[in-house]
């Protein structure tokens, strides 16, 4: 797992409420032509099964991060969504553990494993910070 800087989001105009819920996927300036979800991009990696990208949806009462793996050529493998309407997950961090995982660090003492598990799987596992205890799979 290497932590990248090559892509940002287009940029949105006009009011909030009418972004569409996919936005434009940049690689080092150029329009790749790839939406993903979300207005944000809160972290982004390289592994050898492609890109694990983590996006948010820069709303302070319904914030959520949405992981998504992609493949090299910017495909959709995995996407899941944590966070609710009034149940806001907000990122603090994020490090690398391993070849094949990270471990985002959240608010309220959150922290999510991300783990490639195969070409097409992430395998996303939350967890107290304080305590250890893991919650439900998301």
């Amino acid at each position: 797992m290497e932590k990248i800087d090559l892509f940002t989001l287009a940029e949105h105009t006009g009011p909030y409420e009418s972004w569409p819920l996919k936005t434009e996927l940049i690689e080092q300036g150029k329009p790749t032509g790839k939406k993903v979800p979300g207005f944000v991009l809160e972290a982004q990696y390289r592994h050898n099964a492609g890109y694990l990208l983590v996006t948010s949806w820069d709303c302070p009462f319904e914030e959520a991060q949405t992981f998504l793996l992609l493949s090299p050529g910017l495909d959709v493998l995995f996407k899941k969504t944590i966070g609710a309407p009034y149940a806001s997950i907000w990122m603090e961090g994020h490090e690398i553990v391993d070849e094949s995982t990270v471990l985002f660090h959240c608010d309220g003492n959150l922290d999510i494993r991300a783990t490639v598990c195969s070409a097409k799987k992430l395998k996303l596992e939350k967890f107290d910070r304080q305590t250890g205890k893991r919650f439900s799979s998301p």
